[in-house]
């Protein structure tokens, strides 16, 4: 009994792991005391272990390895190989790697020479991700318009166990009795509602207009956006203009930059027009006084709101 469950989508791989799980022999009450769980870096002598003790009370003892074989190399998946043929009867062996492995990997060959479950678990493309919110809240019982469908997919990305915690959130808000709108998702996920505001504070720093971007950050404060989660979102926006301004600068287009970066195109195309106001040197300035602002903030030398409108000053007289 193995199996192979590796890539990114992490909620597809913690979907199959459950189903696996449902149908060993193995009673829920010792499923506890029958389940090993190792993580990297693994040894081949702690998989021996695992694997070999004898099942408590039932049919069947569960091991799961996580990220055993992507980040280990060298003699280790030889041996891992070598071990495998002599695997017990009694153990369910399952590897699950959170990045694809390799066509050529030990493991991964052996586990399709002998016929084991092997899966890739792959995120959906950007342009896909539309389609992938349609079906899960079918799978639900509910429905959702490809234009709310749409706005989920480009303020939340491909953070699938998110979308997953939102989708359900909105068919109990509509009760399971009306197509979710995009008035619903505005209203009942918190993340849109700021993300067109941050995006504002961005086009306004951009611009080195303080007042507005003040206006701005002080509208996501009244709605009760804590402050850290503020500067966390500002953090991620700059990140995004690094990323992109470096990738436009070396003639990236905006599907080759959209498809390295896992963005929507549509956040793409505001990103990189928003890294237009800023030059490379003015975005490596801002990163130094995100990171200031979070030394000050996390020891208590200045006040997370205070930090948060000097920080703004700062930008703005970039």
């Amino acid at each position: 009994m193995l199996y192979i469950l590796h890539g990114e989508n992490a909620l597809e791989q913690e979907e199959v792991l459950a189903t696996i799980v449902s149908q060993l022999d193995i009673s829920p009450e010792l499923r506890d005391l029958n389940t090993a769980v190792l993580t990297a870096p693994l040894t081949i002598g702690d998989l021996r272990r695992a694997c070999s003790a004898i099942p408590f009370l039932g049919g069947a003892r569960l091991v799961i390895v996580r990220d055993g074989l992507s980040r280990d190399r060298g003699s280790l998946i030889d041996e891992v190989v070598a071990y495998l043929p002599d695997l017990p009867p009694t153990t369910a062996l399952i590897f699950i790697e959170s990045q694809k492995l390799a066509q050529r990997h030990g493991v991964l060959k052996y586990a399709q020479k002998v016929g084991s479950q092997v899966q890739e678990c792959v995120l959906p493309a950007a342009k896909a991700l539309p389609g992938w919110i349609q079906q899960r809240t079918q799978q639900y019982g509910g429905r959702i318009e490809p234009a709310a469908a749409a706005l989920l997919a480009q303020n939340l990305g491909a953070n699938l166990r998110l979308l997953d915690q939102e989708i359900q959130k909105l068919l109990l808000y509509v009760m399971a009795t009306k197509a979710i709108t995009v008035a619903d998702v505005q209203v009942m996920v918190p993340y849109v509602q700021s993300a067109d505001v941050i995006f504002n504070l961005v086009d306004a720093l951009g611009q080195r207009n303080a007042r507005n971007a003040a206006g701005f950050l002080h509208r996501l404060l009244e709605v009760g956006e804590h402050p850290l989660g503020i500067f966390g979102m500002i953090v991620r926006q700059f990140r995004l203009l690094l990323q992109v301004r470096w990738l436009s600068d070396r003639h990236q287009s905006e599907a080759e930059i959209a498809a390295r970066l896992k963005l929507h195109p549509f956040v793409t195309q505001k990103v990189r027009a928003q890294a237009g106001h800023f030059t490379p040197a003015q975005l490596r300035q801002a990163y130094s006084m995100l990171l200031t602002s979070d030394l000050a903030i996390k020891s208590g030398e200045v006040p997370s709101e205070t930090a948060l409108d000097l920080l703004i000053a700062e930008l703005t007289g970039l």
